[in-house]
């Protein structure tokens, strides 16, 4: 009984000294703390500034750029080509809050998937002249396989703006 009650001694020493604080070094100062957090976070912020991504919109998202309000309503397939091909239609509603008419086009607007292949545009070419304080519906449609999800790129205005939007399967 006594070996057990003097290895759990020598047990219980050797854990003190392990979690014991035994450095040199002086104990930091509050100002010297403030000062570091101070620093990290200029550097987190000058980060942030530097490498800022862009913020990924989903449908049904109001996206508002210079005067325009784009938002996509709703995305799906239209028709089937052949086997495997299929068009993928983006259906957006466009409103100009500004005080001059304004025009959007198809060619504002990029389709790829998540490996970045870019998509062919499909039929007629959509064009949007919108009047001030006025709201326009049109659809972009671009052929496509199936994908698990999609990436809609537009430049509205001087700004770039994306979109993840949900694929389509081979059954759809």
């Amino acid at each position: 009984m006594k070996k057990f009650w003097l290895v759990s001694a020598m047990a219980a020493a050797l854990m003190l000294a392990a979690c014991s604080d035994d450095s040199s070094e002086p104990a930091e100062t509050e100002e010297a703390a403030e000062e570091t957090e101070a620093s990290s976070t200029e550097t987190e912020e000058a980060a942030e500034e530097e490498g800022a991504e862009p913020e990924l919109y989903l449908v049904g998202d109001e996206v508002t750029s210079g005067d325009l309000t784009v938002t996509v309503t709703d995305t799906g397939v239209a028709e089937q080509i052949d086997d495997t091909n299929r068009v993928y239609e983006i259906n957006m509603t466009v409103t100009n809050n500004g005080e001059e008419e304004v025009s959007l086009s198809s060619e504002n607007f990029t389709l790829t998937d998540l490996a970045d292949e870019e998509k062919t545009a499909y039929g007629d070419a959509a064009e949007w002249t919108i009047a001030p304080g006025e709201s326009a519906e049109g659809s972009l449609q671009y052929e496509s396989a199936a994908s698990t999800a999609f990436k809609l790129f537009g430049t509205i205005g001087e700004e770039e703006v994306e979109w993840r939007l949900p694929g389509i399967t081979s059954l759809d």
